[in-house]
């Protein structure tokens, strides 16, 4: 940050006021500092209760930073300039799952722009974040630009799928299971357990935060910790009548056209269960499309209608960004395709990742090892790179195509390929 200019970094705790057991006024002030900067009106108290109780389950870490010169009659000294949070959940890298350092409600004012301020911030805490052993930090970003100077690559993609149902849709297999409405609560016991299937079994899940298990059960709406009366429920049921999937969905008003239904969260521990849950949405009555976002790039559903036609796409943008940080640890967390060797050097503006590393690869899986001095290497890259190549997000071909991959020592990248190109496309359902 400039010189000049009396800022400060400091850490918001989760606090409590001694006499009420109210949300802290500095708590306070950060919060509706960071929905500012999204343009969220300012939490009432109970919204700040519900909230604080939602970041206590997470173990939030706040950080604000503050401008000691800004005149104390017109601005409150507790109002932060800037805001930055992170917490800890884990990272689907494929052969398993990794902690993940979770970077979350970043807003700078206006005012305090071109300072320093996202980068100082940033640095520090990715710094803290490989020290404490975290292989991977990840975010999603509202703006792509931002982060991949800070070396966050995209990672997975989303769009909103759009089901015509107007008529008889059909599918092509039988109806497999059942399907129960229920009333969005009865999911307390259910959203969690059902996540946590999902998130074992497909690359690119991060794992979620309180929010989600509050909204699923209707405690907070669309818009925020306020109760959502409009949602409704269901979940499927295996024939042994277990839960293998749910879905919330409300309807969006009768000035929709066409007369939508909005899909707020859809999870599922399979295929199956997921087409069920669509042949469901699409029996619902004076419905004429079904609308669902973080939906994946290379959705099944289509295959699964005799008429695939039905289905349109809208809003198609990047959604997890993932930095590494420790690569021997990330990438043997990593699925790989039969046996070989290659090294791969990597530069890094921040030197949290920077070497070069030998990789061997047996039977699917891989021992790397940072090699000392100035080893020779196959291929070179940014950290920028690393998110997309970890995860599988595109072919290496594409990443040598894109300039993100470079081979160094005339090595093809069909051979780099056979071993690290993966089928289908990480894909993360949720954001944070």
């Amino acid at each position: 940050m400039s010189a000049g200019r009396p800022l400060r970094i400091e850490n918001v705790p989760l606090a409590r006021r001694a006499d009420t057991g109210a949300a802290s006024a500095g708590y306070a002030a950060w919060l509706n500092t960071g929905w500012e900067g999204f343009h969220q009106q300012p939490a009432t108290p109970e919204q700040l209760e519900e909230m604080l109780q939602a970041h206590e389950i997470d173990a939030r870490v706040l950080t604000g930073v503050y401008d000691d010169s800004l005149p104390a009659d017109l601005v409150d000294p507790l109002v932060p300039v800037a805001t930055y949070a992170s917490f800890a959940k884990t990272l689907n890298i494929g052969a398993s799952l990794v902690p993940a350092h979770l970077i979350t409600l970043v807003t700078v004012r206006p005012t305090h722009r071109r300072r320093g301020i996202l980068r100082e911030l940033m640095t520090g805490d990715l710094a803290r974040a490989k020290a404490a052993g975290f292989p991977v930090a990840a975010l999603t970003a509202s703006e792509a630009t931002i982060y991949g100077r800070f070396g966050f690559g995209r990672a997975t993609e989303q769009q909103t799928l759009h089901l015509d149902v107007r008529g008889d849709v059909r599918f092509h297999a039988a109806p497999a299971g059942s399907m129960l409405q229920v009333p969005p609560h009865a999911l307390e016991g259910i959203a969690g357990r059902v996540f946590e299937a999902f998130h074992a079994s497909r690359r690119g899940s991060v794992g979620r935060q309180e929010a989600y298990l509050r909204h699923a059960t209707a405690r907070w709406g669309p818009e925020g910790p306020v109760p959502d009366p409009k949602l409704r429920a269901a979940v499927h049921l295996d024939a042994a009548g277990e839960v293998q999937g749910y879905v919330t969905y409300a309807f969006a008003g009768w000035e929709s056209k066409p007369a939508t239904l909005t899909v707020r969260d859809l999870v599922a521990t399979g295929e199956v269960a997921r087409r069920e849950i669509f042949r469901f949405l699409a029996s619902i009555d004076l419905i004429e499309r079904v609308s669902h976002p973080f939906a994946a790039a290379n959705d099944p559903l289509g295959w699964a209608l005799e008429d695939p036609s039905r289905i349109s796409y809208t809003g198609r943008e990047h959604g997890l960004w993932v930095r590494v940080l420790d690569v021997p640890a990330a990438f043997a967390a990593r699925e790989y395709r039969g046996s070989g060797n290659f090294t791969l050097r990597v530069s890094d503006t921040q030197s949290l990742a920077g070497g070069t590393y030998a990789f061997a690869v047996r039977d699917g899986r891989a021992e790397i090892t940072e090699l000392v001095g100035d080893a020779p290497a196959d291929f070179s890259c940014g950290a920028a790179a690393l998110g997309p190549l970890l995860l599988g997000a595109c072919g290496i071909t594409e990443l040598v195509s894109a300039g993100l991959l470079e081979p160094t020592r005339n090595t093809p990248a069909a051979t780099l390929a056979a071993l690290l190109d993966l089928p289908g496309v990480p894909h993360a359902i949720n954001g944070f």
